[in-house]
């Protein structure tokens, strides 16, 4: 491989291809990206051959063996998971290379430890559907990583969507909102869905106009001016219909409730940020 290549396609290794670990590999290879410059790790040789089926790329269980040589480790195993993946991988990735972390309360003074001076770490907040859709990833490199490395990540994380740049006390919220918030959106759907079918309309009509509620909302929010009045207002005629249902929402502290749930994921991801106990 000649150092051209490298650059333009760094070898980049998925550790931990659930689910969004997965849609990162789909993503990459959707964006035209060399299955021969790609590798990931699952848990079983069954999810192994099941992927490398689908994507025909390598993917293996043995995370020491998918790490050698990696220009770019995405981490994308559950919390408990991570250090202990990072203390078999970091060693055998290409010096200077960029560890991506994915995994929600991760700081980056955890990942610097394993990491030492032979690579560069990264937080990443965003969301296996985010990415599907090419949406937002929002990113914190690690203190004095050089302008090449930054540029090497940013340029594999653009394939995946739209790239921002957060600071890492903004890491939490970023995962609790960016993240979790399409959650906790889908579940206060439900009541668009349930009211439609109780109305009786079919289970799969009620469910696409959930979905295209929410696109709505999300066009909505995109177009209005941040520091303006309530992104709704412009769909509120006085006395209209949406009118009476808001000041239900509004009267039931739907608003407050919401904030309330980003509110205990922080909370949440703070304490996945504690050191465990040995």
């Amino acid at each position: 491989m000649s150092d051209r290549e490298t650059h333009t396609h760094p070898l980049v290794t998925v550790s931990g291809a659930g689910s969004i670990g997965e849609s990162v590999l789909a993503g990459l290879l959707g964006s035209g990206y060399p299955a021969a410059r790609l590798r990931a790790t699952v848990r079983t040789a069954e999810h192994a051959g099941h992927l490398a089926r689908s994507y025909a790329v390598e993917v293996t269980t043995d995370n020491v063996r998918a790490a050698c040589g990696a220009d770019v480790l995405v981490l994308a195993v559950r919390p408990d998971q991570a250090e202990a993946v990072l203390a078999e991988t970091v060693p055998q990735l290409a010096s200077g290379a960029a560890v991506v972390s994915l995994v929600a309360g991760l700081p980056l003074d955890r990942i610097a430890p394993a990491a030492a001076t032979r690579v560069h770490a990264f937080r990443v907040a965003t969301n296996a559907v985010s990415i599907d859709r090419s949406g937002l990833l929002a990113v914190t490199p690690g203190r004095d990583v050089p302008e090449p490395v930054r540029d090497t990540v940013t340029g594999v994380l653009r394939r995946l969507g739209r790239v921002v740049a957060i600071t890492e006390p903004q890491q939490d919220t970023a995962a609790s909102t960016l993240g979790s918030g399409a959650a906790f959106l889908a579940l206060t759907a439900t009541g668009i869905d349930r009211a439609a079918t109780e109305a009786g309309v079919s289970p799969a009509v009620a469910r696409a106009f959930a979905a295209d509620a929410l696109e709505s909302a999300a066009a909505m929010l995109r177009s209005s001016d941040p520091g303006s009045a309530a992104a709704w207002d412009g769909l509120a005629t006085p006395g209209g219909i949406t009118e009476a249902g808001l000041g239900r929402l509004l009267a039931a502290g739907a608003v407050d409730a919401m904030a309330d749930a980003v509110r205990a994921a922080v909370t949440r991801a703070a304490e996945l940020a504690l050191p465990t106990s040995p």
